[in-house]
């Protein structure tokens, strides 16, 4: 009885166990094929995170630059030369520069009638708040990364400024065209100094005359002057000298920005992809 049980059962038994080996193999070859189609979709799925990163990264990376560009500009405003103005939201010349009525050239300032050492001071701070501009585009071109530098450019603005007290002697010789020329030779001024704005990289130079408009300006209270000055001769008296502190150019620093796509539609565009 036990011979013939032991006759049957090792076959049964090496059966069995071939089975369950060809099971666990079916079962393995299965695992490992799925295996490797996760694996692979799970790489592309890794692969598609990473240039999402890496797109966001360049606009973080862009971002980064523009604050820099600003910042960098903003530090003109930390010397004695220039400071903002936040309501106009302009970086100005600080440096009180008034002409002579009628007058535009550098050598007729104001102060040319009182003492010409102080214009001679007045005209050195002209000089040096040029070559401030100059170095400060310098630097930043200079520094800027390749996949910003040809997206940007530096808008210099010279604003030539004039009173409002009546000039107006034809269509040539007005205090229009008295403004503009202020500008003008303050940027000849500026290249008898060896500071040629134009010349540099990225950089244009805009001349311009606003006449008796343009800001800011000083602006005079006339009912308050009135109320101190009751006489017409006291009164306009004060109001001139109000007045001709609009004798004056202005100098105006703007970054101005290109094609550089930070737009919700490109972020949203990369989280999609």
């Amino acid at each position: 009885m036990d011979n013939n049980n032991n006759g049957t059962f090792w076959p049964s038994y090496v059966d069995v166990m071939t089975t369950l080996f060809a099971i666990m193999l079916v079962l393995f070859a299965v695992s490992f094929s799925r295996f490797k189609i996760k694996e692979k979709e799970l790489t592309q799925k890794v692969e598609e995170l990473r240039d999402t990163e890496t797109r966001l990264q360049e606009i973080v990376d862009e971002y980064d630059d523009i604050l820099k560009i600003y910042s960098t500009v903003g530090e003109i405003d930390a010397t004695d030369y220039f400071g903002y103005n936040k309501p106009y939201l302009k970086h100005l010349f600080q440096i009180n520069v008034e002409y002579q009525t009628k007058e535009y050239a550098i050598n007729r300032l104001k102060l040319d009638q009182i003492d010409v050492n102080a214009a001679n001071k007045k005209r050195d701070s002209i000089v040096a708040a040029g070559v401030l501009i100059k170095n400060t585009i310098i630097e930043l071109n200079n520094s800027l990364p390749d996949t910003v530098e040809n997206n940007i450019k530096f808008l210099v603005i010279i604003e030539g400024q004039s009173s409002k007290i009546p000039f107006n002697e034809g269509p040539w010789r007005n205090n229009y065209t008295l403004s503009y020329l202020r500008a003008q030779y303050l940027n000849a001024f500026w290249k008898e100094n060896g500071i040629d704005l134009n010349s540099i990289p990225r950089c244009e130079l805009l001349i311009s005359g606003s006449g008796e408009e343009g800001v800011p300006r000083e602006l005079p209270n006339a009912n308050e002057l009135r109320r101190l000055y009751p006489a017409d001769k006291d009164y306009y008296k004060q109001w001139n000298l109000i007045e001709e502190k609009n004798q004056r150019f202005l100098i105006n620093i703007v970054p101005v920005l290109g094609n550089i796509d930070s737009s919700r539609e490109k972020i949203e565009r990369i989280k999609g992809k």
